[in-house]
């Protein structure tokens, strides 16, 4: 009987598998720290999490007490991780070396990002080995979870699983950082500002979005854009912007800090999310919480998060024509708007409170422990 695996009411001890620079590892670690939870983070890009030990991903090179060949040190190293933890929690599907057999020899915890079940536009294939390594996390782990319902049909159906089976976790908002200014509702004079914060690759739709300025600027002389963000399709956009000459409605914001975008925010009128795959919506969510209502693409998990008629308005993807009609419609319409931006902000207090939400990950922590417990035991 494994005694440590079967007990009841201690400390969850979690191992997450994950960039360590994600600005989500960034903030679930701390989260989990703050209610109590040992956290152990390995990665192959090691970054400062206040309170979590990180360690680079490095299998054990052979020495004289391990001259195992080197697939068995990976074995060996990855089975390590197994028995010290409750919970080894892997977020985005990469190929660590989990197999069925290691997963099955304690609590393993899978928990896909988006790109690594659905292939974004304009990067290539995943090889044939990953994508069966991505499908064994998924059918072999203790828990799956995900940002939302509407991905989590997406992962259902790549797996093979029951939806029901997969447990919701979706990413919340610090309701003290992201909180509406209310100020500048009342300022009539100033241009009226649309932002943009998704960064500058193919699978976020930036090229869309300037194809739909030009538009927009015709129907509402004083909006101004807001681009932040780099990227590969960075300079595209950029000579996108010169041959449509909307130059001078542009502002291009190099890469921001998360703790910076509340300060673009407050500056806002709308939020335009024109991605062509999106897991969740964690932009959208942000933009609502500040009462800035969203316009965003019907794809994946953006109607989880976008409420459309109520917390902004959901256009077809890669449509710049609709998307422009889209941000005209609010732009023209002030009262809509902050309708909309109240009604948004009730719901991410109502349901993605970041405090709430780190509550249920625990719970799903220490009932994935005692899943794996019961059948160890």
């Amino acid at each position: 009987m494994n005694r440590r695996r079967c007990a009841r009411g201690l400390a969850v001890k979690i191992c997450i598998f994950s960039d360590a620079r994600s600005v989500h590892i960034q903030r679930i670690v701390p989260g989990l720290i703050a209610r109590g939870l040992e956290v152990h983070v390995v990665t192959h890009k090691p970054a400062e999490l206040p309170g979590a030990c990180v360690e680079k991903f490095t299998v054990p090179a052979p020495g004289l007490n391990n001259l195992r060949r080197w697939h068995g040190r990976w074995r060996r190293y990855l089975r390590d991780f197994m028995d010290r933890f409750d919970v080894v929690h892997v977020h985005f599907l990469q190929d660590w070396g989990f197999t069925p057999e290691i997963i099955s020899s304690g609590c393993f915890v899978a928990t896909p990002w988006g790109s690594d079940i659905v292939q974004p536009p304009g990067e290539g294939f995943p090889p044939i080995e990953l994508a069966e390594a991505r499908l064994a996390m998924l059918r072999h782990a203790t828990a799956v979870t995900t940002w939302g319902p509407g991905f989590a049909r997406i992962v259902a159906e790549y797996a093979g699983l029951d939806v029901e089976d997969i447990d919701l976790l979706p990413l919340g908002v610090d309701l003290a950082l992201f909180r509406p200014d209310l100020s500048r509702l009342s300022d009539e004079r100033r241009p009226l500002r649309v932002g943009f914060f998704k960064g500058f690759r193919e699978v976020y739709g930036a090229t869309y979005l300037m194809r739909a300025i030009p538009t927009v600027v015709e129907e509402v002389p004083n909006v101004r854009f807001d681009l932040i963000g780099d990227g590969p399709q960075l300079e595209k956009c950029k000579a996108l912007a010169g041959r449509l000459d909307v130059d001078d409605c542009v502002n291009w914001v190099r890469r921001q800090p998360h703790r910076n975008i509340p300060n673009y925010l407050a500056n806002w009128d709308l939020t335009v999310v024109p991605s062509v795959c999106e897991s969740f919506g964690a932009a959208a969510l942000e933009s609502s919480a500040m009462g800035v209502p969203v316009v965003a693409s019907d794809v994946g998990g953006l109607p989880d998060t976008v409420r459309h008629g109520v917390t902004g308005l959901l256009t077809p993807p890669q449509a710049p024509e609709q998307l422009a009609d889209a941000l005209i419609t609010l732009l023209e319409d002030p009262p809509r708007r902050r309708e909309m931006g109240a009604a948004g902000r009730e719901m991410v207090e109502r349901e993605y409170n970041w405090q709430t939400i780190l509550d249920k990950w625990v719970t799903t922590y220490e009932k994935a422990r005692d899943c794996a417990g019961a059948v160890l035991c």
